[in-house]
């Protein structure tokens, strides 16, 4: 929601600075910023940012922000992963995939229809492995750039 939130910012930022694109076109990624400028971005807060940035480049230091304090709270959170933590994951995941394919199955070959409560269990059942799943993948990404550790496992660095 917040990435696409930011990409809109984005595209009305474009709409709104025809010089700006001109400029990245042109190859001037920094925008022209002083040295002066550029150091206030990298150690100071967005309010200083935002007092010298335009609207492209203030939305680009928050992108930045947000993927270096969710690299930071990733490490705090999730420490030194062991591999037998993902490897419960994975089987409590498969658990759940098999159950929901086997009720499928079960109330498809059923001459009545489907109750509430059955359908009830198959919505939640699909919640929880759509919950898994992407919270599968972010773990996957954290250890592929370098924010989660596995013991055991020499860490990515792409």
């Amino acid at each position: 929601l917040m990435r696409g939130l930011l990409q809109a910012m984005l595209r009305q930022a474009e709409k709104v600075e025809p010089q700006l694109k001109a400029a990245l076109r042109g190859g001037q990624a920094a925008g022209g910023m002083t040295a002066r400028e550029r150091m206030a971005l990298r150690e100071g807060s967005i309010e200083e940012a935002a007092a010298i940035l335009n609207a492209r480049q203030f939305v680009q230091r928050l992108i930045e922000k947000d993927r270096e304090t969710t690299q930071a709270q990733m490490v705090w959170a999730l420490g030194r992963i062991e591999p037998t933590e993902l490897d419960a994951m994975v089987r409590q995941l498969a658990r759940m995939r098999g159950r929901y394919a086997s009720l499928v199955l079960e109330y498809g070959q059923s001459e009545r229809p489907i109750g509430k409560l059955a359908l009830e269990e198959l919505q939640g059942l699909r919640e929880r492995i759509a919950e898994f799943e992407h919270g599968f993948e972010m773990i996957k990404t954290a250890i592929l750039d370098g924010t989660a550790e596995v013991t055991g496992v020499k860490t990515a660095r792409l």
